[in-house]
């Protein structure tokens, strides 16, 4: 089953629209550009998990990338969690 919010959330980014439940039929469109059909919001879904999951794993090596330069100029990882704690070590991929 698509997730339906979450597909317009990244499909459809600035658009304005209700969900009542989690099907096509509880799909009110308030915005001003015309409604994704079923079939497109369904098209859509796969392309949205790439995405989401393409700029996470962006966002991972960004994070690596810091930690080794920080740890290379001589920080320790003491250092590190207290001065940077968004730069605490990521989970496994």
């Amino acid at each position: 089953m698509t997730d339906i919010a979450f597909t317009l959330t990244h499909s459809h980014p600035g658009s304005e629209w209700i969900l009542d439940g989690e099907d096509y039929a509880g799909l009110t469109w308030l915005s001003d550009t015309p409604k994704p059909t079923d079939q497109e919001i369904t098209d859509a879904y796969p392309v949205a998990v790439k995405s989401v999951a393409a700029k996470e794993k962006a966002r991972l090596k960004l994070v690596s990338d810091a930690r080794a330069f920080a740890l290379s100029l001589g920080f320790t990882e003491g250092m590190l969690a207290v001065m940077y704690p968004q730069l605490k070590e990521p989970l496994s991929e």
